[in-house]
Parts: structure tokens; C-alpha cells; sequence
């Protein structure tokens, strides 16, 4: 491949685009989706992602879409939300609440290998005593930071402890082994 060719395909993938948030009008479409009127453009059913989402709710949110080719497509990044309006922070937070709901793990009973690839969790979370089923323990159930555990099931939902020194002694302990 010749060096012109290498410089006529050149990918932005190194670029952040801010979004001017005075400029932003979220709204709910007839199907209940959130679109986006910004800069003379419209985006229906735009997807928002934190970018950073252990370490920040309100900062880096991306905005993209799907376009007519069905290609993904980013419409920029929201530096934070609290530069929207009122109406337009709670419902993004609301959306983002909802999307990222993780209930949070206050105690460990017990962890149970079953020898056929899954690991039973028994645990106290925030929404109640639940069993979390793993499958590829190194890849779904680990630790984010030197004390933040993040944990998704079979089932793609998540969970996870900010800190797990404030578990109580038996927590850690049957922790331990495993992380």
C-alpha cells in the first residue's frame, strides 16, 4: 500500500467532539425514544453511554445513532450534564439511571463452583438477597480498581461494590480466594 493511499483513509477516531450543550434539545419521540435536534440535525433514538461510568454519572456522556445504513455514529460527547437546562438533565439522568441500574453488593454469603464453567454468588445487594450465576468468573466477576468489584451474570445484569474493605470480616473472607 503506497503512502498517498494510507493518507487519503484517515479515521477520526482520535478526535473528541464536544457537544455545545446550549444547542442540544433532547426529546421523546412518538415510540417513547429519546431524539436529538441539534446544530439544524435531527437524531432519532440516539443512544447515550457514559464513557467513564464507575467513575462518573454527569461527565463524558457520548451521543450516538444509528444512520440510514445502520452504521453507528457519533454525534459527540456531552462534557457534563449540569450544563443542560433543568428539563434536560433529568431526562438524560433519568435514562442514564435506568441504563446503568447496578445494584450494589453489602454482603457475600457464599460462592459455589458448580465444575461445569459456572459460579454461583450468593449475595446481599441494595435491591435484595440474589444469587448472581457467572460464567468466565476472570472476565465477569472483577475488580475495576484496587477496591471496586464489578460483577455481570449470565444474564447481562450488573453489579458491583465501591469498596470492598467496608464488607464485613466474613464477606472478605470468602471473597478472598476469588479475587
Amino acid at each position: 500500500m503506497d503512502k498517498t493511499m494510507l493518507e487519503e483513509e484517515r479515521f477520526e477516531i482520535d478526535r473528541l467532539n464536544i457537544l455545545d450543550c446550549s444547542k442540544l434539545r433532547f426529546y421523546k419521540d412518538e415510540g417513547n425514544f429519546i431524539s436529538l435536534d441539534y446544530n439544524g440535525e435531527s437524531y432519532f433514538n440516539v443512544r447515550l453511554t457514559r464513557l467513564v461510568p464507575f467513575f462518573s454519572k454527569t461527565k463524558y456522556i457520548s451521543v450516538a445513532y444509528d444512520n440510514a445504513d445502520n452504521e453507528f455514529v457519533e454525534v459527540g460527547v456531552i462534557n457534563d450534564l449540569s450544563e443542560l437546562s433543568e428539563d434536560q438533565y433529568k431526562m438524560i439522568d433519568d435514562y442514564l439511571e435506568y441504563k446503568y441500574y447496578m445494584p450494589e453488593i453489602t454482603k457475600v454469603y457464599s460462592i459455589k463452583d458448580n465444575s461445569r464453567g459456572y459460579i454461583f454468588v450468593d449475595v446481599m445487594t441494595t435491591s435484595g438477597r440474589k444469587t448472581i450465576c457467572v460464567r468466565d468468573w476472570y472476565s465477569n466477576f472483577r475488580m475495576i480498581s484496587e477496591k471496586m468489584l464489578y460483577a455481570i451474570d449470565v444474564d447481562g445484569n450488573k453489579y458491583f461494590c465501591p469498596d470492598i474493605d467496608k464488607l464485613d470480616r466474613k464477606s472478605l473472607a470468602t471473597l478472598e480466594i476469588f479475587v
